[in-house]
């Protein structure tokens, strides 16, 4: 599968500095993992990017200079993650260091249980399976993140093969 558009430069921009920084596994996440995965009506307005504490505490070293400084997270009662967000690429990447969602039970880690690889400028970026995505969509459990758990719902169904 190969990605077009601003995610696919924003991206083959990123990776040259992203790979080499990540040392513990890391995932595209979010609109811009669905876009990667082919769901159509997606626009990501920025690439999430879920890692280790230690990988998001390396990214903001390397891209200190890129840091939106006055960035502030979303749903701050709902996310816990060492966020940076970066301004540098073509779309914004914000990176999630050890992110934690708020639950029922308590705060829970995210982790992403399955996941593929898209080959971008000659790099497997990895990213959770559709059906992960889904599961971690629900898991967020917002409108939005729903309402996108939907089209993943109807873009598998369309593409049966698609898991």
């Amino acid at each position: 599968m190969t990605p077009t558009g601003t995610l696919h430069d924003a991206l083959r921009t990123a990776l040259p500095v992203i790979v080499d920084t990540f040392h513990e596994p890391w995932w595209i996440i979010g609109s811009a993992a669905m876009a990667l995965s082919g769901v159509p009506g997606v626009v990501p307005h920025d690439i999430d990017v879920l890692c280790s504490v230690r990988d998001a505490d390396a990214l903001r070293a390397t891209w200190s200079r890129h840091l939106d400084a006055g960035y502030t997270p979303r749903d701050e009662a709902r996310f816990r993650s060492r966020f940076a967000c970066f301004i540098h690429l073509p779309m914004p990447l914000e990176a999630m260091g050890g992110l934690e969602v708020m639950t029922g039970a308590g705060w829970r880690p995210v982790r992403v249980a399955a996941a593929t690889h898209v080959r971008i400028a000659g790099t497997e970026v990895p990213m959770p399976t559709l059906d992960e995505q889904r599961r971690i969509l629900h898991l967020f459990g917002r409108d939005k993140d729903l309402a996108k758990a939907v089209m993943l719902d109807h873009f598998t169904k369309d593409a049966p093969h698609v898991a």
